[in-house]
């Protein structure tokens, strides 16, 4: 039986304003060499275009690559991904990858292995209510969306140079569906990885759910413990509404509460962090920017003591006449 509102207008399902995309993000720092990578593959058959990018920051390295590529709607055929510089080949799923790149003056080789098993967000928490994409608005993530602690090492040649050599842990994630990053108004995504663990929280604010959604998992060798909230009441960026991000040069604590009842005490320390790294989203219009930082720092877990190192990646959204030219790099 149809309800009473049903003859009068509907609210439009977020997903007519999307573009569909895919991407994988992988992330490490090297705490010996105080040095931080990104890689960020970005298909969007929508725009024809796939989009890679490599970064890499240290005392005495900088490489900032984002190539676009002509990509068609096939993108399930598309092996290995690469624009001709990048390159991402996975050698056995959700245990072993491959990302290289070659630029005029330098060559990257990584090779990336798991440290636990991957966590799908379609098994995390839900929200209470309701959202206009249904259950997946109601997920801290409206899209499919997977993540993995993982190890990592590179070699990085270049001439004039002896070759470096990188090692570390990091995480990476991998997401497809439909999305609008202009649809995100805030988000924290805690990655920390430790000996014996690897503690994930992510919470956001977007236009497919009225409140702040909160998701994650703690990874052991024993599997994967989803979280369910998140106390984030000590961080300090998302006011006031509108202003670019700040120094993000203090420390920032934590709670999160898991689906075992485990209650985690977390330390991100950004006064000590090792690099910042960004992938912010700027609207074709210029007025509009996703502001996304990814702060490399070291982590503290509390209830035991732990030192780690790992990923603060914060999202701010900034919205005005031609902002896009005022924030980042034009």
């Amino acid at each position: 039986m149809l309800a009473p509102h049903a003859d009068r207008p509907h609210a439009v399902p977020p997903q007519v304003f999307m573009p569909w995309k895919e991407n994988w993000c992988f992330t490490g720092i090297d705490p010996v060499h105080r040095t931080a990578m990104v890689w960020h593959i970005s298909l969007r058959p929508n725009d024809g275009e796939g989009i890679f990018t490599c970064k890499f920051d240290g005392p005495d390295l900088r490489i900032r690559h984002v190539g676009r590529h002509p990509i068609g709607h096939g993108v399930d055929t598309l092996t290995p991904l690469s624009d001709g510089n990048v390159r991402f080949e996975v050698i056995e799923p959700h245990q072993e990858f491959s990302l290289t790149f070659e630029g005029d003056d330098v060559t990257v080789e990584c090779a990336v292995t798991a440290r636990f098993d991957s966590f799908d967000f379609a098994d995390g928490n839900l929200a209470p209510g309701s959202s206009p994409i249904g259950d997946l608005g109601r997920h801290v993530f409206p899209f499919n969306h997977y993540e993995q602690a993982l190890s990592f090492t590179a070699t990085i040649s270049r001439p004039g140079h002896d070759d470096l050599q990188l090692s570390g842990w990091g995480n990476r994630d991998h997401s497809w569906g439909w999305r609008d990053d202009f649809g995100f108004r805030s988000h924290q995504w805690i990655c920390a990885n430790f000996e014996d663990s690897y503690v994930q929280g992510s919470t956001m604010l977007d236009t497919t759910y009225p409140d702040r959604k909160f998701g994650g998992f703690v990874s052991t060798s024993d599997g994967n413990d989803p979280v369910t909230t998140i106390d984030i009441s000590a961080s300090y960026w998302d006011e006031p509404a509108n202003e670019p991000l700040p120094e993000l040069d203090r420390d920032v604590s934590y709670t999160f509460q898991t689906v075992s009842g485990r209650e985690l005490d977390l330390t991100a320390h950004l006064g000590e962090r090792f690099r910042i790294l960004y992938l912010n989203a700027r609207h074709p219009d210029r007025s509009q920017v996703y502001q996304d930082a990814q702060v490399f720092c070291p982590f503290t877990l509390h209830s035991t003591g732990q030192r780690g190192i790992g990923l603060l990646e914060l999202g701010k959204h900034l919205r005005g006449n031609g902002i896009a030219d005022r924030v980042g790099r034009r």
